[in-house]
């Protein structure tokens, strides 16, 4: 890589941007995050934790908690999500619900999915990124007391590397299915709808829907649709002028996603993501600044 490219990358990744994007991700983010870590809160309020049923270490050095400092733990989680959301000491409300939904991520290898990861790196990029600045608690008290408002632009690199990975996601999953028969050819997407069919009947969807979701033959087409489509988001969000039509294609896939199969909070969180990829509003852009979405 020549020294002139790194000097662009550089430039790039430390160009002040407005953090409007980011601060606009926070608040469902937070709500996710608190949707992600209930599930295992309740159980442990209730005496149930992940060492009572089969679990395996992600690494053998991995530090456990006892069963009573892991539940306050995960409450400790969820109250620093709805801080996060409300904007209320917002660096400190990120980087805790960051590092309770990491450490739990990797208490076991039955834990690791990959819409767990992708929350967990989202929440990084928001942990490390000035994104209370405004839309939160802390700017409004900030104003109550008569103090200046601080500055909302920031160096960019959070915001880039968080696009990076959104569409690093739909173009690694695109690939995979696209070298995989069983994918590639609706084994798989018939299999997962056969085994959410009560979750399907209990829809919305009109039934002639659910009876062609149901039938072998469609998603022979339907699967090479889905891949073709998580291909198209990825390719489509680098680009300007497809950026719109991506983010309209990508909402209405994970809709579908959410409607037919059962991804715990992954299509909530990828429709939340999508709004990284807003421009930054004008009033807060340097004049002389090239927007981020041209990166």
């Amino acid at each position: 890589m020549s020294v002139a490219t790194l000097d662009r990358v550089d430039d790039a990744l430390g160009r002040r941007v407005s953090m409007r994007p980011l601060a606009l991700l926070r608040i469902p983010i937070g709500l996710i995050a608190l949707v992600h870590l209930w599930p295992f809160l309740d159980d442990a309020r209730h005496g149930v934790q992940y060492r009572d049923t089969f679990y395996e270490p992600y690494a053998s050095w991995y530090p456990e908690l006892s069963r009573g400092a892991y539940g306050v733990l995960l409450g400790v989680g969820a109250v620093a999500a709805v801080c996060m959301t409300l904007g209320l000491l917002t660096r400190l409300a990120c980087a805790v619900t960051f590092g309770v939904v990491a450490y739990n991520l990797f208490l076991s290898t039955t834990h690791v999915h990959s819409n767990r990861a992708f929350l967990t790196i989202v929440l990084a990029g928001l942990a490390v990124a000035p994104c209370g600045r405004e839309l939160s608690l802390d700017a409004w008290l900030r104003g109550r007391r008569g103090l200046p408002p601080l500055d909302k632009l920031a160096p960019a690199w959070p915001l880039l590397l968080l696009r990076f990975e959104d569409v690093t996601v739909y173009a690694a999953s695109g690939l995979s299915k696209l070298l995989d028969p069983d994918w590639f050819g609706g084994t798989v997407t018939w299999l997962r709808v056969v085994h959410t069919r009560r979750q399907l009947e209990a829809s919305p969807l009109p039934a002639w829907v659910t009876d062609l979701l149901l039938e072998r033959g469609f998603h022979t087409y339907a699967a090479k649709v889905i891949v073709l489509t998580e291909l198209f988001i990825a390719v489509g969000l680098c680009f300007r002028r497809t950026r719109v039509a991506a983010v309209m294609v990508a909402v209405c896939f994970h809709v579908a996603i959410q409607l037919t199969a059962s991804v715990e909070v992954f299509s909530y969180l990828a429709i939340a993501t999508l709004l990284i990829w807003l421009d930054p509003s004008p009033p807060a852009r340097e004049p002389d600044s090239p927007s981020p979405s041209s990166a």
